[in-house]
């Protein structure tokens, strides 16, 4: 679970971050992210992923592979938005995507 400092929740944050941020993405994953003081992260899954159960597991995957990764992060703000086949993959692929999209954005140390 990530800290409640380290979360994007207000719809004015996620709104900024997608008007200014600047896009990485892979297969599965994109990220969106705006340099900040400290880290925060928010997860954007759409409908067109799945039923509630489809998209609540890939937040928690998400979630796992960020926080795994949260202490390292350089200060930024981001969001990351699953596509409609990350519902099919699982956690290692998700995992491997996130590390690379945070090594091409440099915001992993």
């Amino acid at each position: 679970m990530l800290a409640k400092a380290n979360r994007l929740n207000k719809h004015g944050s996620f709104a900024y971050v997608y008007r200014n941020g600047k896009r990485f993405s892979e297969a599965d994953v994109v990220l969106i992210c705006v340099p900040a003081r400290s880290a925060r992260v928010g997860f954007s899954v759409s409908n067109k992923v799945g039923k509630a159960v489809v998209r609540n597991k890939v937040k928690r995957r998400l979630r796992a592979a960020v926080g795994a990764r949260l202490s390292r992060m350089a200060g930024c703000q981001a969001v990351f938005v699953a596509n409609v086949s990350a519902a099919d993959k699982d956690f290692l692929t998700l995992d491997g995507e996130v590390a690379s999209l945070l090594k091409r954005a440099g915001l992993s140390q």
